[in-house]
């Protein structure tokens, strides 16, 4: 009698356990990607189930990897955006011609605050194309179209109240139409508005466009469309060639973060019924 080969057998076992685990691949991709449903429903049973735990973790991985990877990516944009509208970059050459004083003034006072000088004459050529005279409908007066509100709170102790009209009164360097008095509190304000918004650039202008109670952090897009054309008139100014880049990217830095403050959001969430299950089980 022929003793069989224990061999043939022994492969034989290992191929159709193989065969068993490919076959629970897309069981275990569905597993997985349930898992936070499933871990819900497991808070509710008396024993835990501990595939429904290990695909949760797996799940927890996915997500952080993803997260992080979008957070770096953003950061990227956010490079290209400060480019565009930044941080001391360059700007087509002869895109606004500025006289000598004018340009010392807003040198001086970009760089004692901080703020890129290019972007204040752009600012400017936009707000009155370089009239210190300019007064707008809503009261806005100067070089950088400033508020009288602004200018009160910058301003606590002037004796110009920012509420008349060229030539109506005589303040000397202390009025709202003084060019250097008028770009050194605009700068200032520009500057708290970067700040505020955690160095965007351009949430800061659409700030300073529109007021901050009209800038609105959930949408991808201005509120106004004549704030979105300012903001595409001011980076035509400062880079011609990458109007339609900046508009573009502009809104997708937008989408990402709006995505990135949802998944932080999951997240927390995720991890708060994670400490549940933990609770539950472990009580």
């Amino acid at each position: 009698m022929e003793t069989p080969n224990p061999l043939s057998g022994h492969k034989l076992v290992k191929k159709v356990k193989f065969q068993r685990g490919k076959g629970n691949l897309p069981l275990q991709v569905v597993r997985i990607i349930c898992s936070p449903v499933l871990l819900f429903i497991d808070i509710f049973r008396p024993r835990p189930s501990h595939p429904v735990f290990r695909a949760f973790l797996w799940f927890m991985l996915v997500l952080s990897l993803l997260t992080t990877g979008l957070f770096f990516w953003l950061d990227r944009q956010e490079i290209q955006l400060e480019r565009i509208l930044g941080a001391y970059f360059s700007y087509s050459a002869g895109a606004i011609p500025v006289s000598t004083e004018m340009q010392e003034l807003i040198h001086r006072y970009a760089l004692l605050f901080n703020v890129s000088p290019q972007l204040v004459t752009a600012v400017i050529q936009v707000e009155s194309s370089f009239n210190p005279e300019a007064y707008s409908p809503k009261g806005a007066c100067g070089l950088m179209q400033l508020t009288p509100l602004v200018w009160q709170a910058y301003n606590p102790d002037s004796v110009c109240n920012g509420r008349h009209r060229p030539g109506e009164k005589k303040h000397g360097r202390d009025c709202i139409f003084n060019s250097e008095a008028n770009i050194a509190t605009g700068v200032r304000y520009l500057k708290e508005l970067i700040d505020y918004y955690d160095g965007d650039t351009g949430r800061a202008l659409e700030a300073y466009n529109a007021g901050l109670t009209n800038v609105n952090l959930e949408k991808h897009r201005p509120k106004y469309k004549e704030t979105r054309a300012y903001l595409g008139r001011i980076a035509k100014l400062l880079a011609t060639d990458e109007t339609a880049n900046f508009v573009n990217l502009y809104d997708l830095n937008s989408r990402g973060r709006g995505v990135l403050r949802g998944l932080f959001l999951f997240s927390t969430l995720l991890w708060a019924l994670f400490l549940i299950w933990v609770k539950k089980h472990r009580a």
